[in-house]
């Protein structure tokens, strides 16, 4: 069921909530054995979030749903998990557990879409296990596979330009 939701961009008095956003972007196979919350204070993830809002690349929307925040996308340039190049952001996006396979993360990845044309960036790419279910999504909607490893996958998505 697709609740009524909107996609609008992220309040600076909401960026706090991307550390609740990043946890649920880890891709966890094993639900009973969630991995701890502190893994967020490793320099290669807090990177992802630290002071956001104030650095290049820095774009966020979020899914609202009854006036609570359900989900979020956000790009940073930053030298990381998907990094293809100093040019192109990488992408994170997550949702609460209960909000996925709803086509909200797919709206969220348009909404992002649209903010990254309007700043002039021209691709994204995002960092992504083999085994996670949303590659299938992300490959629907036009993301490539340039790289991977035995893990991963770096998936990099053109943008329109805005002349």
């Amino acid at each position: 069921m697709i609740m009524n939701f909107i996609i609008r961009p992220i309040r600076l008095n909401e960026t706090i909530l991307l550390s609740e956003f990043l946890y649920e972007a880890i891709y966890q196979p094993d639900a009973l054995h969630p991995v701890p919350r502190t893994i967020l204070q490793h320099p290669s993830l807090w990177k992802y979030i630290e002071e956001f809002g104030t650095r290049e690349g820095d774009l966020c929307v979020v899914a609202e749903i009854d006036k609570v925040v359900v989900g979020a996308v956000w790009t940073r340039l930053i030298h990381s998990y998907g990094f293809v190049d100093n040019k192109t952001p990488e992408l994170s996006i997550s949702l609460y557990p209960q909000y996925r396979n709803q086509g909200i993360g797919t709206k969220l990845i348009y909404g992002i879409f649209e903010e990254l044309s309007r700043a002039g960036y021209r691709s994204v790419s995002l960092s992504v296990s083999k085994q996670n279910p949303a590659v299938r999504m992300y490959l629907r909607i036009g993301f490539a596979i340039v790289q991977e490893n035995d893990a991963d996958y770096i998936m990099v998505h053109p943008l329109a330009s805005k002349c």
